[in-house]
């Protein structure tokens, strides 16, 4: 007879992500990752960490994080997927499924692997360098300077509109010393209207929709099988 097995939140796994560093400084040594610890470069190219993904309802903006192909979702929530990404400078594309998250975001699943960044983790201030990236076409990426809106009488996660217009799913990115960090992605644009006039500004789906991403509680610990792919990678594949 076989025993339950408990449900933790992804937050558990989000920590242990943090106390990997050690074990991921071993894998470098393995014969395959030998060339790349003494090629002189410091660290794996996380600078254009957003996607394109194609549905059978249209095309969207996403970003390639820590947990995944993140969206919005707007043009399919389930079903096949076509996914153009960056690995390192280089524009890739993989097949693959949308996915909900328990969460207002939602996941274009791939087998492989993306620039991964990393997610901001505390509530971002004024003084914080933000960008917002997306790649119109798959080729390439157009990055845009942004800021936080801060007046009286407003709440939640705005951005003050910049010089040129930014597309629903656009990826907001702190730039910081340690390079740059995941912190949402842009939802619409709206516009505020006040004894100045009529201001223009963003929303974004920030930390908040993270943290409930966080909170879907999944089995653990996890089982995987292996696929064979016919171009001869082999993939592991979670049992749910």
């Amino acid at each position: 007879m076989s025993r339950s097995r408990p449900l933790v939140r992804r937050l558990h796994a989000h920590r242990s992500l943090r106390a990997g560093g050690a074990l991921a400084a071993v894998v470098l040594l393995a014969p395959g990752c030998v060339s790349w610890f003494f090629s002189g470069v410091p660290e794996v190219d996380r600078n254009r960490p957003v996607a394109l993904i194609e549905t059978t309802g249209g095309v969207e903006y996403g970003a390639t994080t820590e947990f995944g192909v993140l969206c919005l979702g707007r043009t399919a929530q389930n079903g096949p997927c076509r996914v153009h990404y960056f690995l390192g400078p280089t524009p890739m594309v993989e097949d693959g499924t949308m996915q909900p998250t328990g969460s207002p975001l939602y996941r274009a699943k791939i087998d492989l692997r993306t620039q991964h960044l990393r997610v901001h983790d505390r509530p971002l201030v004024a003084t914080d360098r933000l960008v917002a990236m997306y790649t119109p076409a798959g080729t390439d990426t157009v990055t845009v300077s942004v800021q936080l809106l801060r007046d009286e009488g407003l709440d939640g996660d705005l951005l003050q509109a910049p010089s040129q217009p930014l597309p629903a799913g656009a990826s907001l990115l702190l730039d910081s010393s340690a390079g740059l960090r995941f912190c949402g992605l842009i939802t619409g644009k709206g516009t505020l209207t006040d004894q100045r006039g009529n201001r223009e500004f963003y929303t974004f789906a920030g930390l908040d929709r993270l943290r409930e991403l966080l909170a879907v509680p999944e089995p653990h610990p996890p089982d995987y099988h292996f696929r064979h792919r016919v171009d001869d990678i082999t993939v592991p594949e979670r049992i749910r």
